[in-house]
């Protein structure tokens, strides 16, 4: 069988935009985060699954920080089992607030954030450019005083998930443990 070389470019071709077109999208993943602080814990109050769920990670690295009386600091997700793989997660709480109340409207302003929902109080939700011009999902919520700040950061959000409907919902299940509780 004769092959003319039309035909055999026209395979090359339909080969090649075969070869380089994208493969079909996965459907958004809708699921909700449920409860972020499930047992089994990380940081000894993040749920596990949530942050599976959230940055996609199956093997991670969670360091968690404490104050003064073991109340919870903070919480550090990186996606490898050392200190070096790239970081996934951070949940902080800072009492005084490192920010001041112009500096968070500056934040807010530059990131274009959105204000929070009236029921989780002040605070914005913002999509934001890090280093290596990463994208990062980020809340900012503080007390009316603006003395105490609990901030999420998605800095690598789970394939067909809304990063930023992740943090804010870690906002929201964390606000009254961690920003609303006077201890």
């Amino acid at each position: 069988m004769k092959t003319s070389a039309s035909a055999y470019l026209a395979l090359i071709s339909l080969a090649t935009a075969a070869a380089c077109s994208s493969p079909p999208h996965s459907p958004p993943d809708t699921r909700p985060l449920a409860d972020v602080t499930a047992t089994p814990h990380e940081c000894n109050l993040i749920s596990s699954s949530a942050i599976k769920m959230a940055t996609g990670f199956q093997s991670y690295l969670a360091v968690g920080g404490k104050r003064d009386k073991g109340r919870f600091a903070s919480c550090s997700v990186t996606d490898s089992t050392n200190a070096t793989g790239a970081l996934g997660l951070t949940i902080e709480v800072f009492e005084p607030s490192p920010i001041s109340p112009e500096g968070l409207q500056n934040t807010k302003a530059i990131t274009k954030g959105s204000d929070l929902p009236v029921q989780l109080g002040p605070g914005f939700a913002a999509w934001r450019r890090g280093s290596h011009n990463r994208t990062i999902a980020s809340v900012y919520g503080w007390t009316s005083d603006y003395k105490r700040l609990l901030t999420v950061n998605i800095y690598k959000g789970a394939v067909g998930r809304n990063a930023l409907a992740d943090a804010t919902e870690f906002f929201r299940q964390l606000k009254p443990i961690l920003l609303d509780k006077q201890e």
